[in-house]
């Protein structure tokens, strides 16, 4: 099963990149990998689209830039499920190290593989709608539609300072935004949704704008 590795780049701690490489070429992998390094000044989902694009095979792994396998047989692991012609998806656990939390997303890049024919039934990553937040949770509501997702027992490292603890007001108002986009297109089905909307009240003003102008422009449009 030969498998495409994109990790979309921007602004990289070099050091931490290059660790991610040499995790990925320690892999006990009998397979081709490719890997594809997508270093553009493009959202998150463009970027992402433009490597699948790229990609030579039809199994394709995303993982980010400050992410490393936690073992030399996470690609193994991760791939196996979709050996199952029902199986899209798959999505690895993520180890916070600043926090030592282990904690398993719905799906994310941050460590997933998809079928490469999965992703183009569903017209890839949503660019158009999804500026730099949000299109995890698109993606993952789109592929259930068609497919199961499995959480296998692999797992990556997430080097990133901050990301589980209080977020900042930037955080803040692009996760209220993102959900504001969520909930138009999808309501009440999107996972989570509630927790957003009882935070999008006038009493938590940048929240409540944030959401609810992602909720009537149908768009996450927030940037820095």
């Amino acid at each position: 099963m030969n498998v495409s590795i994109i990790i979309p780049i921007h602004k990289p701690d070099k050091s931490l990149l290059k660790k991610v490489i040499i995790g990925i070429n320690k892999q006990e992998f009998k397979d081709k990998i490719e890997i594809i390094k997508v270093d553009k000044k493009w959202c998150l989902a463009k970027s992402l689209n433009y490597g699948i694009k790229k990609s030579k095979y039809r199994i394709i792994v995303t993982i980010h830039q400050d992410c490393i396998p936690k073992s030399n047989d996470w690609l193994s692991f991760l791939l196996k499920p979709l050996e199952k012609d029902e199986i899209v998806a798959t999505c690895s656990k993520i180890y916070d190290l600043e926090n030592k939390k282990i904690y398993t997303p719905l799906l994310d890049e941050k460590g997933c593989a998809y079928k490469k024919e999965a992703l183009a039934k569903i017209n890839y990553f949503d660019e158009k709608t999804f500026l730099n937040s949000g299109e995890d949770m698109d993606l993952y509501m789109k592929l259930k539609k068609i497919g199961k997702i499995e959480y296998p027992d692999c797992m990556v490292e997430h080097y990133h300072k901050g990301y589980l603890i209080k977020k900042s007001e930037y955080k803040i108002k692009q996760n209220a935004n993102t959900w504001g986009c969520l909930f138009r297109i999808y309501g009440f089905k999107v996972p989570g949704v509630w927790g957003a909307l009882l935070k999008a009240n006038i009493f938590k003003f940048d929240y409540f704008y944030w959401f609810w102008r992602g909720f009537l422009k149908k768009k996450q449009d927030f940037r820095r």
